[in-house]
């Protein structure tokens, strides 16, 4: 693997579970986040960076570089149909037809210290410590308690809801003072400190929070208390004026209306109030702990030496969760009643299962529109923060078309390093992603794509196409028809309200024709609607070859 003889950069990067676009201090957030805020303030928030709208396909994409379609995530566990199933592309892990960021650093003589959510393989041969990560502590599930009994959130996570320490499994090893965000970052910062040479290295610190169930440590649990009492709208208002403020939007967009899938605060009971305010102060403890935590390591940079050395990316997976805890495969209703305590006194510790559902979810993404599994805005534009080691750009910036998969090339190329044409003597795909890096120190004011480049993305049968200004967007249920498509003009339109799909029918076949090279290039499967999981049932969907420990 070569590399260049200058002085490469240390990277740390930070992932954080189902945060919605608005939710942090930097974005126009209420939430507490001083550290994030440091590192927006030293470096440079991106307001057009997009990911999948859900978690794995995210990560295949921003440990890969490529599209989510080639690297083994073209739809997300247990949500296969039967035509998609272990299909090339659809394997629901991590495929080894892609190298990792972790496996191209290693090789180029980088430290990989990985601690965190993996959710992208389980297996002895798909576990980070497989896939170039010398020192690893991972969660390898999709979500569970964030305390020491790592409950699963159904029976469809059970079969993932396990914890591994390099190579071997740790799950009945957890502490009984275990709590995810800040054992994560004592992982991290061990390893940071086991470093005994000069060498670089690359840090991949993947938070679990805010992903439900919404849970904190017995002191935070009063830490937001009465802040949302005032309701959606007061929260939403109050963020924009924010925003305005900061320069991410313009002063004369308005208030997004939503969905209109969830009842208004005025429509609620003082009893249902009460719960919605205390799901919303749980949700953000969970993230300014996330905050503090991030800070422990900034700090241990700062003592080491590395901080001035390090860039920084941070950024959400997808866009706030909507989701209610039944909606996990096999959950029901009763089922979440009989066995969890979610009474209001309990709310948010251990043996609870609450989520913020959907009208926060969309507070949470203002000021865009809907959420998590969709592919409207706020479901796959999130916040992107850079800083540190060579980045000059700074500020605010609004005119850059962003997709997580740049990540992995501006790795590369600030280490001076190149991703090889072959793996084991077979071709691998091309990048997805490109480059950021000139962008970042200044060695070019050109934009990293131009108004004829388009970015293209795929989620149970949700699609969306952006190209300049454009956006065309086709909705499956229960979002949305799921039998044409609808075009938007983002620059003008960012809430996705007018549909210019009749007025614009070029453009519609424009981006159309995009989205069908797009679908051959990735190998994209159409659903056949079957379910995996249903017809296999969930113990045999989930057949993995567990190593004896």
């Amino acid at each position: 693997m070569a590399h260049t003889s200058q002085p490469r950069p240390n990277f740390l990067v930070v992932v954080v579970d189902d945060m919605g676009y608005s939710d942090c201090q930097p974005f126009g957030g209420e939430i507490a986040t001083p550290r994030l805020q440091e590192l927006a303030e030293s470096g440079a928030r991106f307001r057009g960076f997009h990911t999948s709208s859900l978690c794995a396909p995210t990560r295949s994409m921003l440990l890969s570089g490529c599209d989510n379609h080639q690297a083994g995530m073209g739809v997300m566990q247990p949500m296969h149909a039967m035509n998609q199933y272990m299909q090339p592309g659809y394997e629901g892990y991590l495929n080894h037809s892609v190298p990792t960021m972790a496996e191209l650093l290693r090789d180029a003589g980088y430290h990989t210290f990985m601690a965190g959510k993996w959710h992208v393989g389980i297996t002895d041969d798909t576990r980070p410590a497989a896939r170039g990560f010398e020192r690893s502590f991972s969660f390898l599930g999709g979500g569970a308690s964030h305390f020491s009994d790592a409950r699963p959130l159904s029976a469809s996570e059970a079969k993932q809801t396990l914890y591994a320490e390099d190579d071997r499994f740790c799950t009945h090893e957890l502490p009984d003072d275990f709590y995810t965000s800040t054992a994560f970052v004592d992982r991290m910062i061990g390893y940071l400190r086991e470093q005994d040479d000069d060498r670089p290295f690359f840090g991949y610190l993947a938070f679990t929070a805010p992903h439900d169930p919404l849970q904190v440590p017995d002191e935070d649990l009063d830490r937001c208390r009465g802040r949302y009492d005032d309701g959606y709208d007061a929260i939403k208002t109050a963020r924009m004026r924010r925003m305005t403020e900061i320069g991410l939007i313009d002063s004369d967009l308005e208030v997004n209306p939503g969905s209109g899938l969830f009842p208004t605060w005025d429509e609620l009971s003082e009893d249902e109030r009460r719960r919605e305010s205390r799901k919303m102060e749980i949700y953000a403890a969970m993230i300014e702990r996330m905050d503090h935590e991030l800070g422990r390591v900034l700090d241990e940079l700062d003592a080491l030496g590395k901080r001035e050395d390090t860039v920084v990316f941070f950024l959400s997976d997808n866009g706030a969760n909507p989701k209610q805890p039944e909606f996990y495969q096999t959950n029901t209703v009763e089922y979440i009643e009989k066995e969890f305590d979610n009474s209001l006194e309990h709310m948010g510790r251990e043996g609870s299962f609450v989520s913020i559902g959907g009208a926060w979810a969309e507070v949470a993404d203002t000021p865009l529109s809907y959420f998590k599994t969709t592919t409207y805005e706020g479901g796959t534009q999130t916040p992107l923060i850079v800083a540190g080691g060579p980045v000059t750009r700074s500020g605010v910036v609004t005119d850059e078309l962003l997709h997580v998969a740049d990540i992995l090339p501006t790795m590369l190329d600030l280490a001076g390093v190149r991703r090889p044409d072959e793996r084991d003597g077979e071709p691998i795909p091309p990048l997805y992603g490109r480059s950021l890096a000139p962008m970042l120190t200044g060695a070019t004011v050109q934009p990293v794509r131009s108004g004829m480049d388009a970015l293209c993305f795929e989620m149970l049968e949700c699609r969306s196409v952006l190209c300049g200004d454009w956006k065309l967007l086709w909705m499956a249920p229960p979002y949305g028809t799921g039998d044409r498509w609808r075009l938007y003009n983002l620059a003008e339109d960012p809430r996705e309200l007018d549909d210019l799909s009749e007025q614009y029918p070029g453009k519609v076949a424009e981006l159309e024709a995009h989205w069908q090279a797009y679908a051959e290039y990735v190998g994209y499967i159409a659903s056949d609607g079957t379910s995996a999981a249903e017809q296999l049932g969930i113990d045999r969907f989930f057949e993995f070859r567990l190593a004896e420990d």
